[in-house]
Formats: C-alpha cells, sequence, structure tokens
C-alpha cells in the first residue's frame, strides 16, 4: 500500500518593508479630518508647501560704539507662517465638487483653529495648530462648476510655532501600606495617611525646548506639591477621593480645576476625557495663591520635586516640542 505523506503549505516570505516611504499629513478641524497628501481623495497639497523647516527667530542684542559687534541678550521665537498650494477636484460633477469644496472650506475659519499632522515612516506624528489667515485674493480664470476642480494658495500661521510630539506621561504613587499589625484585643493599626516625597523623581523631556506640563493630583491627599527645582506650586486643600485635581501650567491655559470621576473613568488621570470622565468642575486657581510654575527643560532624567500627604497619586502630563515637523 501506498503512503501519502502531507507536507507543510508552502508559505512565500514575508515581503520587506519599502526603504522609502512618504510624509502623509492630514488636516484636522471642526470634527473632520482631510488627507493632504493622497490624490485619491479629490484634495491634496501640490509642491511648494511652506512650514515645514524650523521656527524663525528675533535676535536680541545690545552694541556699543566703543566695542565691535554686539553682545548677545536672547531669542525670541515667532509665528511660523504655514503656505499650502492645495487642489480640489471631483469628478462626479458640478454639485459634488461644489460640496466638497465647500465642506473644506468651512475648516478656514480665522475664528477657530485646526491640526496639522504629519506621520513619519517609524508611526509617530507631530503636528501643528493652524489658524487661516488669507487665500490671497484669488483670482479666478476659469468655471470650476464646469470643470471639477480647483487650485488656491492658502496661507496660515502657526500662533504656537513649535511641532507637537506625543506626550509623555509619568505617575508617581506613595509606598505600599505596611502590612495592618492585628491585635486579637484591639482595632487593627493601618497607616494611611503618610506624608512621602519622591527624591529620586525624574522625567525625560525628549523634545527640542522646555515645555510646561499638566498636573494630576487623584485624591485622596491632603496635601501636594509638585514641581521643577525650586519652583514648587504647593496644593494647600484636600483632593478628596473620587476627585481629581489638574493642574495647567501652560501660561496660555493656567489654573486649577478639581472634578468627580465618573466610575467608568481609565486608572490613568491622563487617559480621561475632561467633561466625561472628569465631570462637575470646580476652579480651584486662586487656592493655590500666586502660584509660580516652572517648565520641564529639555533633556534626560529631569529631576522634579515632588511631595504628596495621603493615600493618592501624582501624575505629569509633558507636551513635548520640537522645532521640525521630524
Amino acid at each position: 500500500m501506498a503512503n501519502i505523506v502531507y507536507g507543510a503549505p508552502y508559505m512565500p516570505p514575508t515581503p520587506e518593508a519599502p526603504a522609502w516611504t512618504g510624509l502623509p499629513m492630514t488636516w484636522t478641524c471642526k470634527g473632520t479630518e482631510w488627507p493632504l497628501t493622497s490624490p485619491d481623495t479629490g484634495l491634496f497639497l501640490l509642491p511648494g508647501v511652506r512650514g515645514l523647516g524650523s521656527v524663525t527667530t528675533e535676535r536680541h542684542s545690545v552694541s556699543s560704539p566703543a566695542v565691535a559687534g554686539s553682545r548677545h541678550e536672547g531669542v525670541s521665537v515667532l509665528d511660523r507662517e504655514v503656505f499650502w498650494p492645495l487642489f480640489v477636484f471631483h469628478d462626479g460633477g458640478s454639485i459634488d465638487w461644489m460640496h466638497r469644496d465647500r465642506a473644506f472650506w468651512a475648516t478656514m475659519d480665522p475664528s477657530d483653529t485646526g491640526v496639522w499632522t504629519v506621520t513619519h515612516p517609524d508611526g509617530a506624528s507631530r503636528s501643528l495648530r493652524l489658524r487661516f489667515r488669507s487665500d490671497g485674493d484669488k483670482a479666478s480664470n476659469l468655471d470650476p462648476m464646469l470643470v471639477g476642480w480647483d487650485s488656491y494658495g492658502i496661507t496660515l500661521v502657526a500662533e504656537q510655532p513649535f511641532w507637537t510630539g506625543e506626550a509623555v506621561v509619568k505617575s508617581f504613587a506613595p509606598p505600599p501600606v505596611p502590612l495592618p499589625f492585628f491585635d486579637p484585643t484591639g482595632p487593627q493599626i493601618v497607616n494611611i495617611g503618610s506624608s512621602y516625597s519622591v527624591e529620586n523623581a525624574t522625567i525625560d523631556n525628549p523634545g527640542d525646548v522646555a515645555s510646561y506640563p499638566r498636573w494630576y493630583v487623584d485624591g485622596e491627599t491632603t496635601h501636594a506639591s509638585m514641581g521643577v527645582g525650586e519652583t514648587i506650586v504647593n496644593v494647600p486643600f484636600t483632593v478628596p477621593a473620587g476627585s481629581c485635581l489638574v493642574v495647567d501650567s501652560d501660561p496660555d491655559l493656567i489654573g486649577a480645576t478639581l472634578y468627580e470621576i465618573t466610575e467608568d473613568a481609565p486608572s490613568k488621570p491622563s487617559e480621561r476625557i475632561i467633561g466625561k470622565h472628569l465631570i462637575n468642575p470646580v476652579d480651584k486657581t486662586a487656592a493655590l495663591g500666586e502660584a509660580d510654575f516652572a517648565p520641564i527643560p529639555a533633556g534626560q532624567q529631569v529631576p522634579l520635586s515632588l511631595t504628596l500627604t495621603g493615600t493618592g497619586v501624582v501624575e505629569v502630563q509633558l507636551p513635548t516640542l520640537y522645532r521640525r515637523p521630524w
């Protein structure tokens, strides 16, 4: 009798990833996302994009007739101007083209902002928040309703000129509660309110420049302080269990708000959504007094100043800011 031997089916090798890939870009505004680098979508950028370079700076210096040259006093980073040469088309007819063009231009609102995102070949991304400035007083040489396409030259501005990468998040919790000492003749003795300091607390800032963090304090805590070096912000009030204090140190957003945490909220404070997981806000900014917030400089293992009294958790969320988009 002949024997039949079944072998494993042939599995072709996995094709290698291409050595060269593009730089996908998107525009997100008013709840819609527009791909900017795929002609198949009917809207894409043409050659001549500006805004992908480094920041523009203004040098401050002093000079004297008695001394050659000048003395450097510092640098100001200016707004970033962005220019998009854009092409919009639709081959489905006049009405379809008009609806696509209208929907895109609804995002070009000078009173609002949107986010320009570039995705790197390794999957990481950086983004820039933009505001519409001008379409250059465009002169029309054709009727787009007849041909189904039109091109534009759009000028936007990034009032915060640094590209923002993925935030760095780090949590700090108190040491484990000691095992309770049980006395059969009396109650258990458990230490639940110890004060501790994290002497070696550090965080990495992989960005190019200093960045202001957002701090989260989960209750229950009766006192907390956090900061960089000797610039420390004290929280002199209790954050109850089931509540979260959010402290923004960015000069444009500075303030402190106490929220209730919903039952379905993520355990990590930075993953919660305000209005969904953090509700019933109470402004506590005045209770912090004249708080002086410090940015976290760029670098690795940047030391933090951190203390906490209670059983809560402190988490720091640090935006990463870059001069260039990759």
